[in-house]
């Protein structure tokens, strides 16, 4: 992959990344905040990659200054999600008002460091665009199978804690990058049924988050969420379990849809 495409990508996911950031700012619309963070997450994918083809692994450290940024966007979105979920059980007008204020200060303290947030993604772009270079055809094909080893190796034997939650963490560079990396990748690679695998591996996560966070509250009306919430858990690891059997096979097999004949 030539540098210039590297680059190319680059500037493009930062630009729509920093109108995002901008519209947040202006607007407060929650869904600007998660479009500007999936937007870090894009690119720290890409900078993962070319780190893992550099001698001088340097990308991601000098992505830190927008990774500070994500994290306090990440307290925003954090309780403006728990606020979502308090509305949804009822009964927790405290703890609403708790999020909404964690909220409302978290960003107002964002919003007064636009001009520093300015600076440090000027700077960063700047810095990352001296320093990406070209990965080439057979770098990208081991890095996409050693990866999904790894992450094999993990689903057979499988447990629900952290371990699977970086599992995702690991599919969503490969499926981040596979639009940039798809044209020169030597192995089949079955975008579907992967963004399937971590979109499970998601919700079952966001379920246990659930029952800790109404395990907290301890009022009355949780203990019937709470028992659904457990009930559904249990689904959702039945789902994965499923899903990730023979997960070398299924993730490296694309089957081509056949073409209809027209009369």
């Amino acid at each position: 992959m030539k540098k210039k495409t590297e680059r190319k990508y680059i500037v493009k996911t930062w630009r729509v990344m920093k109108r995002h950031l901008r519209s947040f700012v202006k607007t407060g619309e929650q869904e600007e905040l998660h479009r500007f963070r999936t937007g870090v997450k894009k690119l720290r994918a890409i900078l993962i990659l070319a780190d893992s083809a550099a001698q001088d692994s340097v990308l991601a450290k000098r992505f830190k200054p927008v990774r500070k940024i994500f994290k306090q966007a990440g307290e925003i979105r954090d309780a403006y999600i728990n606020q979502e979920l308090g509305q949804a059980v009822g009964g927790n007008d405290d703890f609403i008002r708790e999020q909404q204020d964690v909220m409302n200060s978290a960003t107002l303290a964002f919003n007064a460091d636009e001009d520093r947030h300015r600076t440090w993604l000027r700077k960063t772009r700047r810095r990352l665009l001296k320093r990406i270079g070209p990965i080439s055809k057979l770098h990208l094909t081991l890095y996409y199978r050693q990866q999904l080893e790894i992450i094999a190796a993990t689903l057979s034997q499988l447990r629900f804690d952290e371990e699977l939650h970086t599992c995702r963490k690991q599919l969503k560079v490969l499926l981040y990058n596979y639009t940039l990396t798809r044209p020169e990748l030597g192995i089949s690679f079955n975008e579907t049924y992967l963004d399937r695998v971590q979109e499970a591996i998601g919700n079952w996560h966001d379920n246990q988050l659930a029952i800790t966070l109404l395990s907290t509250l301890k009022t009355e009306s949780n203990t019937g969420t709470i028992i659904k919430l457990k009930k559904q858990g249990t689904r959702l690891k039945k789902q994965i379990t499923g899903l990730t059997r023979n997960f070398r096979e299924q993730a490296t097999t694309v089957t081509e849809l056949p073409i209809q004949q027209v009369d």
